[in-house]
């Protein structure tokens, strides 16, 4: 973990538990870019240094956030009026730079669990707004995965979570 991942898993809810689980999460990547655009500024490589009030306060970026600035110059000028187009490319930068992080440390738990499982193909279901809806998350994890000579496929569950109580619950021994 590095210094920024630290403070902001002793910020978030649970501080320090599940930290594997907060580092691929929507919420700790807006905060994550956050806290790095924050110590830009105040060095004056972003916005001349004139450090945005969206900086200064706590969670105010999260995932969906983070994937309008890689895809959309138009997100980043609406965030951050008057910035240049250098400060656009250090945005999409530190965005796709914590984004792919996550995005590798995602596939890097399912390749644990591939090798654990003795390698062979199986299909890992996906339940997460991130991988669903973030513009390269899914893409970065499917081809470390790859890079990786692992046979996971990946498919989206919807309501995973919520199917998955519902069946325990129908298995569990009645009283």
């Amino acid at each position: 973990m590095s210094l920024l991942d630290k403070s902001c898993s002793c910020k978030l809810i649970s501080r320090m538990t599940f930290r594997f689980e907060k580092m691929i999460s929507g919420m700790y990547i807006g905060e994550i870019v956050r806290l790095v655009l924050k110590k830009c500024c105040e060095s004056g490589d972003f916005l001349v240094g004139n450090v945005s009030e969206l900086l200064v306060k706590p969670n105010t970026f999260d995932g969906a956030v983070v994937s309008n600035c890689i895809r959309s110059d138009d997100e980043i000028s609406s965030l951050f009026p008057g910035c240049t187009p250098s400060d656009m490319s250090l945005v999409r930068e530190v965005c796709s730079a914590v984004s792919d992080r996550a995005a590798k440390l995602a596939a890097a738990g399912l390749y644990a669990v591939w090798l654990k499982r003795g390698k062979g193909d199986f299909t890992a279901a996906i339940d997460g707004s991130v991988f669903i809806k973030h513009v390269t998350f899914a893409s970065v994890m499917r081809k470390t995965l790859q890079e990786m000579g692992c046979t996971v496929k990946l498919e989206i569950a919807s309501d995973g979570s919520g199917l998955g109580s519902a069946l325990i619950a129908a298995m569990a021994p009645k009283p």
